[in-house]
């Protein structure tokens, strides 16, 4: 798969925002088995997204989340994502994310807003903001 540039990924964004913003290709093996089984956040995410914001270009999605740990990093994680359509996965691209265990919160920011997680077990519920601060989108996924 071809690697977005910057640019064409911020013009992307800008028309496809629904969950979207991810944008950057990841292999989608998610780790190694024994960190996956060791990780709160490693492994794959299910759940929905909506939109918060009236005449928009978003949507409603079905999502699937893919996390695994960033070796090289402590308390960083490769995070891809992508949306259900009609019954198959359609790849948004991944971002790095960073955690935070002392509040259960992954976050990941980029140009054109940013993504806030709070894992509780095997649940997420979470927001992408825009960067003047709007709720765009809340986001609740379950751990496979």
């Amino acid at each position: 798969m071809p690697k977005m540039s910057v640019g064409k990924l911020l013009q992307a964004l800008l028309i496809t925002l629904p969950i979207g913003v991810f944008g950057f290709p990841q292999d989608r093996a998610g780790g190694d088995a024994a960190s996956r089984a060791q990780s709160p956040i490693a492994g794959v995410w299910r759940g929905n997204s909506e939109c918060t914001v009236k005449d928009s270009p978003c949507h409603d999605e079905v999502n699937v989340y893919r996390f695994s740990e960033i070796a090289e990093k402590a308390g960083r994680y490769s995070g891809s994502a992508s949306k259900v359509v009609n019954g198959k996965e359609v790849d948004m691209g991944t971002l790095e994310w960073t955690y935070d265990a002392a509040k259960q919160a992954l976050e990941s920011e980029f140009a054109r807003g940013k993504f806030r997680l709070i894992i509780n077990g095997n649940k997420i519920e979470g927001t992408l903001t825009l960067p003047d601060h709007t709720l765009y989108r809340r986001i609740h996924l379950r751990k496979d």
